[in-house]
């Protein structure tokens, strides 16, 4: 597969998961929205140490910036 999401996304997405685990850990709120929190939290943490998003994969959206331009062959 290919990396479909930028340097900056991944930056939000990692400081996203890292507020998500702080406010499941220490606010006090129901299992399931702690468990929710975490869940996404994990989703998140995980596009962005990978780099690939499916839900960006199947809106065709990429923030990885331009796509390297292939040469065309000559003749």
């Amino acid at each position: 597969m290919k990396r479909n999401v930028g340097t900056l996304d991944a930056v939000a997405r990692g400081l996203s998961a890292g507020a998500l685990v702080v406010v499941a850990v220490s606010v006090r709120t129901p299992g399931v929205v702690s468990f929710l929190a975490i869940l996404t939290a994990l989703i998140l943490m995980a596009t962005a140490l990978t780099r690939e998003c499916p839900i960006y994969r199947a809106l065709h959206v990429r923030t990885l910036g331009k796509p390297a331009a292939t040469p065309r062959p000559r003749g």
